[in-house]
């Protein structure tokens, strides 16, 4: 997905539409979201990476392109005939204050040969590590999932409720408390309260329904792991003041994973995770870490 920020001001009402705010534009930038912004995280931590994903035969294409260039990451496209996803959004003000967001998306349905492309190049690769990022936009399907666990033993999954049941028997999922409660068809801070108990009590059943270890992060509180080995980790976050949340989870399960790679455990990779997305999270408009943050 690609990102467009319009950057202005607001100094009078729109006269052909009454109370309606008119901006006047002043900057305009682009950047790298869902996987994308996953990958561009990992590239920043020094991480070699590649990403697959479904893009339209259009000019936020060539964007996109662009962008996977500048940060070295290899863009290996699924091209049809839906446009490639774009979030345009209208931000104000010295505080960032977002006015409005505009999606262009169509929901895609991949056909068969796009599936058989990406099973044969992750089995041709074979990644020593693998994360799905599922937005809920059509691309993951049980069959393309059961076929990209045959040849990938690590692979960790950012995954809607709706389709948890494709992801059982992966290495680790990574849901927010709200999507946690979800899978588990729950309603959180009704059924399901954001406290170590509850965390340490549910998230135990998750593991053993869903075979995987289990990262689930609280917010600005902080992040709770439930392995298979049913040990169980809450580690608080450092962030002091939250400005902008947009992109943490996408920079926690990059660091995660950057970490593993390096030799962590897996306690220790959520901590740098932890840490990771407690810096973006104080810095308004920022989607991507850098070694140094990390002592790295």
């Amino acid at each position: 997905m690609l990102d467009e920020f319009f950057y202005g001001s607001v100094k009078r009402i729109n006269p052909e539409s009454p109370w309606t705010p008119l901006i006047r534009i002043e900057k305009e930038e682009f950047k790298l979201w869902g996987a994308g912004n996953v990958a561009a995280n990992i590239s920043s931590l020094w991480g070699d990476v590649e990403l697959i994903g479904n893009v339209g035969n259009d000019h936020n294409w060539q964007k996109l392109q662009e962008l996977c260039e500048e940060y070295n990451i290899e863009l290996i496209n699924i091209i049809n005939d839906y446009p490639t996803i774009t979030k345009q959004r209208f931000i104000v003000g010295e505080n960032n204050h977002q006015l409005l967001r505009a999606d262009f998306e169509e929901k895609i349905q991949l056909q068969k040969s796009h599936k058989r492309k990406i099973i044969k190049h992750i089995k041709k690769n074979k990644p020593e590590f693998l994360i799905l990022s599922d937005y809920h936009k059509g691309i993951f399907s049980e069959d393309l999932v059961r076929g990209i666990k045959r040849d990938v033993s690590n692979i960790l999954v950012d995954a809607k409720p709706e389709q948890i049941s494709f992801f059982n028997d992966v290495y680790l999922i990574k849901p927010n408390f709200k999507e946690f409660c979800e899978m588990l068809g729950k309603k959180p801070d009704e059924e399901i309260k954001n406290t170590d108990e509850e965390m340490a009590k549910y998230g135990l059943q998750f593991v053993k329904k869903y075979n995987t270890n289990l990262v689930v992060t609280r917010g600005s509180k902080w992040a709770s792991l439930i392995t298979k080995k049913e040990e169980i980790y809450h580690l608080p976050t450092e962030a002091k003041e939250v400005f902008d949340v947009t992109w943490a989870g996408d920079t926690f399960l990059a660091t995660l994973t950057v970490a593993l790679q390096k030799g962590y455990n897996l306690s220790e990779a959520v901590q740098r995770a932890n840490k990771a997305s407690g810096v973006v999270v104080q810095e308004a408009g920022t989607a991507t870490i850098k070694p140094d943050k990390l002592g790295w």
